[in-house]
């Protein structure tokens, strides 16, 4: 099966060569490329120079459903799709040639058991381990498997079966994490004993084997489900990770053992974005639904990092406002913010661009692109923004202090809703 070069724009090819031009990034020994949803700096930048300022002619397309967002590793693009309705319908990861568009290889997996709606599959994204290459991803149905980079199966774990995965209609499943041997997935289950109550829960896996190493509680009753990928960083000598969750927290993890060390209760439902780091010392997080606070919809805060339960106590330990540096009004459901220096650059609902003092919170400047927007994020290298709008709308800016400059706009064929 090749893919096909077209004159006209489609959303798949599309998003293809945004990955071929913006994620040229390289990891380590084992693969090398733009080898999970937030990249390798997991805030959808990179460090890559010498990026297009147009978009040009697409290299190839290839026709396909699905609305995750494709990593690149090695020259092989992989790619989270379906396709066919009701009984027929099936979940693909397509292995394809980055440069061609030739597919070497495709997995479909039936969905025998979620209440998916409408087209609200493959709302999710694979991730590529950089020391061995293998490839990790949820399936809409709660599959979750590893496979080598030749399609080969290494293992499987239905988590319906052993953890008790509840599914939503909306489909929303985000991206595993790798860190050293572990790869860590958060989803919301009900299952016996102490893990009986529906929670948001995280779950570590040996990255080889497969075999159970943790799980982890940090929430509490979740109001929807979330895809919100885990942040990883450094807390008091030991490896944390930070993520959003379907009870409207921000949680903040021991990576190697699954304790929870703290949560802050930013909403009322599910906080889909991804959060950022900012100058080592502050979280900064967005949400788009009811405050706790207030019946406003929407805001982003910074939060101070480096607190833990006191020695003994058990977590996690519940932040206050007085931990909150700052906030703003900005609203924003499942769209990420990325930063670049000092400052912030977040999407909002409304369909702006706005930018925003990381030290302050305060709005720099806002740039309307369009009417709305929802999940997909900006990628930022070499100066430049690159930004897919759910309108069709596909802008690269160049970046001028505190403003934009817009070096091209082009239309796709279709919405672009791939978050990440």
């Amino acid at each position: 099966m090749q893919g096909q070069k077209k004159n006209g724009w489609r959303l798949a090819g599309m998003l293809s060569v945004i990955v071929l031009m913006v994620i040229q990034a390289g990891t380590v020994a084992g693969a090398e490329g733009w080898l999970h949803w937030r990249g390798p700096s997991q805030d959808g930048t990179t460090t890559e120079k010498q990026l297009p300022s147009k978009v040009g002619e697409p290299l190839w397309t290839y026709a396909m459903r699905g609305r995750g967002t494709p990593v690149w590793a090695d020259g092989r693009l992989y790619s989270w799709g379906y396709k066919g309705e009701g009984q027929d319908l099936q979940e693909y990861l397509t292995c394809m040639d980055a440069e061609t568009g030739e597919v070497f290889w495709q997995l479909g997996f039936n969905d025998f058991m979620s209440d998916t709606v409408y087209d609200r599959y493959s709302i999710g994204s694979p991730t590529v381990d950089p020391e061995t290459g293998n490839i990790y991803l949820l399936t809409t149905g709660g599959e979750f498997f590893c496979v080598n980079r030749d399609g080969e199966m290494i293992w499987n774990h239905s988590l319906i079966e052993l953890y008790g995965r509840l599914t939503f209609p909306n489909g929303r499943i985000g991206a595993p994490v790798v860190d050293g041997d572990l790869v860590i997935h958060h989803i919301i289950s009900s299952y016996w004993g102490a893990d009986g109550p529906a929670r948001d829960r995280f779950y570590a896996f040996d990255k080889k084997t497969g075999e159970s190493v943790w799980s982890s509680t940090p929430g509490v009753s979740p109001k929807d489900s979330s895809f919100a990928s885990p942040l990883l960083g450094w807390a008091n000598g030991r490896r944390v990770m930070y993520a959003g969750t379907g009870c409207g927290n921000i949680v903040c993890i021991d990576v190697r053992t699954g304790e929870p060390i703290w949560r802050f209760q930013l909403s009322l439902g599910g906080v889909n974005s991804s959060c950022v780091i900012h100058n080592g010392d502050k979280l900064i997080a967005i949400n788009g639904v009811e405050n706790v606070d207030s019946s406003k919809n929407g805001r982003m805060v910074a939060l101070r990092l480096g607190k833990q339960p006191a020695p003994g106590a058990q977590g996690p330990l519940v932040l206050s406002y007085d931990d909150e540096l700052w906030r703003n009004d900005l609203t924003m459901f499942t769209s990420s913010p990325i930063i670049v220096g000092h400052r912030i650059y977040q999407m909002t609902d409304t369909g702006e661009l706005a930018c925003v003092d990381a030290n302050s919170g305060k709005i720099l400047s806002t740039t309307k692109l369009g009417t709305s927007q929802l999940h997909a994020s900006p990628v930022y290298g070499d100066g430049k923004l690159y930004i897919p709008m759910v309108s069709g709308e596909f802008y690269i800016l160049q970046t001028l202090g505190d403003e934009l400059k817009e070096l091209d706009k082009v239309s796709l064929e279709g919405t672009a809703l791939a978050p990440h």
